[in-house]
């Protein structure tokens, strides 16, 4: 009788083992899928209220700025400035800046540094222990 009823638990677990691989294999999938589509989700909500604040700052600008063309006297100096126009008896002269310099960053140069400094550690190291192994 005791080897019928192991019989029936093995039968019993061969049926139910698989059962429950494949449900708790799909629970973790899901909770794995769910979880990075609310990451997603979380990252453009964040992306679409940065680009929300962004526009509303743009349209103040441009509402300030169709407030300032509606004045004939801001139309005027716009245009002399930025097209340079002018009035009547008036002579335009336009100097460019040439002592602009635009200094870009130069990263490599943080690169090598670290690379020489790396260098001469693995040198000093190496050196070392040549030393080390001589003297005993």
């Amino acid at each position: 009788m005791a080897k019928r009823k192991n019989k029936n638990s093995k039968r019993r677990l061969m049926i139910m083992v698989p059962i429950c691989v494949v449900v708790l294999g799909t629970f973790i999938f899901n909770a794995g899928y769910y979880f990075h589509r609310i990451m997603v989700l979380e990252k453009t909500r964040t992306d679409l209220e940065q680009q929300l604040v962004l526009l509303k700052e743009k349209e103040e600008t441009l509402t300030t700025d169709i407030q300032k063309l509606k004045d004939p006297e801001y139309i005027a100096k716009y245009a002399r400035e930025n097209y340079m126009y002018s009035r009547d008896g008036e002579y335009i002269i336009k100097i460019e800046d040439e002592n602009v310099v635009v200094s870009e960053k130069d990263d490599s140069f943080n690169y090598w540094y670290l690379v020489l400094a790396s260098s001469l550690t693995l040198l000093i190291i190496i050196i070392y222990v040549i030393r080390k192994r001589k003297r005993s």
